[in-house]
């Protein structure tokens, strides 16, 4: 299984800076997603391992080999694109095994190694299908088993389940990550879909602007932002405005004009981030008025207003409550993360470009 390592990779086009200063390590068989909004510079970085652009400055490393100046078809490299590239006068079988008939082995272990990656994608049925006879389901699990013919064990995915309708994208991605888990592929996934990125990385690249803004575990990420943008763009969050005083051994939270106790915090302005689910309906805290309720399954949220602001909490379904109707809310100092109130305002730092 091969590692990939990108050391102080830059992307200009022109006067525009794609990706500043990059640096990335993949190990062995991990699955990583580079995560971040449109423009972000996460594709951009995907195609200058695979070596489709060049770097404007810095290497990029596969099996401890610099492979910067090397050509895409010298990297060995499984590639899925976002859609899905299929030759539609080809056969299911004759897409699948289309890699290695280009590269002149066209060998009975390539059809045999077709056929296996056939069942594995269960499309060995269909094996004389015309892609136009497929669902987008379908056709997103050969494009994989196309990938995999390949022989590679370095496997890129470019936003690969945003053609398909939620539902089917979120039953593929499962399979997709046990595939290339089973098989002991390194894989690197492309995606702007939080939800896609946690369920299916072992490590999520968070990008914005052409930056590195965290890299970590799902878990990590989720429960330690690095930064208010992190917080804001993986998984839910209120985010409230506070300021720390009493020489820092007491946190007030203006937004709610309720005071909490916050260990080792030096006085100044700050925000407070709260995910949804730490945030109780009940007694205590403060006092507000619910604007807005939804039923969502087995969840439901309740966004409460207490002034000019709102906090939104996220429970399981059982509990309803009507609008208007006044609450309070509560949670406790070791689910707060506090940051500092950014010097270009709380909007700017949130935005996601």
């Amino acid at each position: 299984m091969p590692n990939v390592k990108v050391a102080n990779v830059s992307k200009f086009f022109g006067n525009i800076k794609a990706l500043e200063n990059i640096n990335l390590e993949v190990d062995d068989g991990e699955y990583v997603v580079l995560l971040g909004p449109s423009g972000c510079g996460k594709t951009t970085l995907l195609k200058i391992i695979a070596g489709m652009w060049e770097p404007t400055a810095g290497k990029v490393y596969i099996d401890g080999s610099d492979v910067t100046d090397l050509p895409p078809e010298d990297r060995n490299i499984g590639f899925v694109f976002q859609n899905y590239a299929l030759f539609p006068h080809l056969n299911v079988f004759d897409n699948t095994i289309y890699g290695p008939v280009v590269r002149g082995k066209d060998s009975e272990e390539s059809r045999r190694n077709a056929r296996e990656m056939l069942h594995l994608v269960r499309l060995a049925a269909r094996h004389d299908a015309f892609p136009v006879e497929l669902s987008g389901g379908m056709q997103q699990r050969l494009a994989v088993a196309r990938a995999l013919t390949t022989g590679s064990s370095l496997l890129f995915l470019d936003e690969p389940l945003s053609a398909l309708d939620a539902k089917i994208g979120a039953e593929l991605r499962s399979e997709m990550r046990k595939m290339i888990k089973d098989l002991k592929l390194t894989a690197i996934h492309v995606t702007h879909n939080q939800e896609e990125a946690m369920e299916v990385a072992d490590k999520i690249v968070v990008m914005r602007r052409g930056r590195v803004e965290q890299v970590g575990s799902p878990e990590q990420i989720y429960r330690n932002p690095a930064n208010l943008f992190v917080a804001h763009f993986l998984g839910d969050a209120n985010f409230i405005e506070a300021a720390a005083v009493d020489h820092g051994t007491r946190c007030k939270l203006k937004m709610l004009n309720w005071e909490m106790d916050i260990p080792k915090v030096k006085p100044g302005a700050y925000v407070a981030v709260v995910r949804p689910e730490k945030v109780e309906v009940g007694d205590g805290g403060a006092e507000g008025v619910v604007k807005n309720f939804r039923f969502l399954g087995g969840v439901s949220y309740v966004e409460v207003g207490i002034r000019d602001e709102s906090v939104i909490s996220r429970f399981p379904s059982g509990r309803e409550y009507e609008l208007g109707e006044r609450v309070r809310i509560c949670f406790k100092p070791e689910d707060v993360k506090l940051f500092k109130y950014p010097d270009e305002g709380l909007k700017e730092a949130l935005r996601v470009d």
